[in-house]
């Protein structure tokens, strides 16, 4: 065991932590020792022990000079990689503090800002809206994060439209009368949708692009046809070929996410955007700075320093492996400046 584990494990030893708080500090690190990837079924382990006792270190209220000392030779992005999400923590103080949340936030675009949604009556909202501003300015000044504007709304209750009885009646038969008439014609689709109050009719086709081409208008016409037999003209039909494809999680959705909250929260790095490519992965990063601008190759170099700490870091070197990856940083003038 190194000098730095070494320090933090006895560091972390010396941590005094009340019971009650350990107890839901411990469930919280199971909890997120197993993450699920959103796009796909691939399960990546870390280690829980690790993820708990950084979440005790990072709240801890006291910190000792020397751990102050191991937390700064963490890696910037890695401290991240190992805290929730910028969302999540936001949600969990403002649900802490027993705020009627609905939505909690993070957009990039057309600015950076923390967009928070509140339930409740006007006067509700009237009363609150500002501690709630507050308290979310308090987390981003916790983690150093100056780039966002904080927006607060008021959740709208919105009531769908309900159809009449006469628009249920004529929405059920077309709906029968179209699926039954296609499926006798061997034709291969998997939904049929009626809207009666914009007369229009949905089919969605299952099949290859030149099948769907091959019989986009076919089925059109047998679709109005239909509609105008069971005396409801006029009707507008629709022909999608809508697939829903679900893969495997690439390398870049588990470690671009970190890296977009790192450096977009922070004025000092003045990126704008974050994105990847696959096979080779590819990190694209674009900055609002000018090539010209003196500074830009220093902060190019000052980016892809933090990106390569993090990439070459324990956590993230397993889940890469030995998978080549190339760090291109753009200046706001789309020259590359690292």
């Amino acid at each position: 065991m190194n000098d730095f584990s070494s320090k933090l494990k006895k560091e972390i030893q010396n941590i005094q932590v009340p019971k009650d708080k350990l107890n839901t500090a411990i469930e919280a690190g199971f909890k997120k020792g197993k993450r699920k990837s959103k796009r796909g079924h691939q399960f990546i382990y870390f280690s829980s022990a690790a993820v708990l006792m950084f979440g005790i270190l990072v709240s801890s209220a006291f910190i000792s000079p020397t751990m102050a000392e191991v937390v700064s030779k963490i890696p910037y992005l890695s401290l991240i990689f190992k805290s929730k999400s910028l969302d999540m923590i936001i949600w969990d103080k403002l649900n802490g503090k027993s705020y009627k949340v609905s939505s909690v936030g993070v957009s990039y675009t057309p600015k950076k800002s923390i967009q928070i949604s509140l339930d409740g009556s006007d006067q509700y909202y009237d009363e609150v809206k500002n501690e709630v501003k507050k308290t979310v300015n308090e987390v981003l000044q916790s983690k150093g994060y100056d780039s966002y504007a904080i927006k607060i709304t008021q959740q709208k209750d919105f009531k769908d439209y309900e159809l009449n009885e006469e628009e249920k009646k004529e929405k059920g038969l077309l709906e029968s009368e179209v699926t039954k008439t296609l499926k006798q014609l061997k034709y291969t689709f998997d939904s049929v949708f009626v809207d009666p109050t914009e007369k229009s009719i949905f089919i969605n086709i299952v099949g290859s692009k030149d099948y769907y081409k091959d019989v986009t208008k076919d089925v059109q016409k047998v679709a109005f046809e239909t509609a105008k037999t069971n005396h409801y003209p006029g009707y507008k039909i629709k022909v999608t070929r809508v697939t829903v494809e679900i893969s495997k999680s690439d390398k870049g959705s588990l470690i671009v996410p970190v890296i977009s909250e790192g450096l977009m929260s922070k004025k000092e790095f003045k990126v704008t955007g974050v994105g990847y490519k696959s096979k080779p992965l590819k990190i694209i990063i674009r900055t609002s700075i000018k090539s010209s601008n003196p500074l830009a190759k220093n902060l190019g170099e000052e980016i892809e320093t933090e990106i390569n700490e993090f990439l070459k870091s324990k956590d993230i070197s397993s889940v890469l492996g030995d998978e080549k990856y190339e760090i291109i940083i753009y200046s706001k003038d789309k020259n590359k400046i690292n």
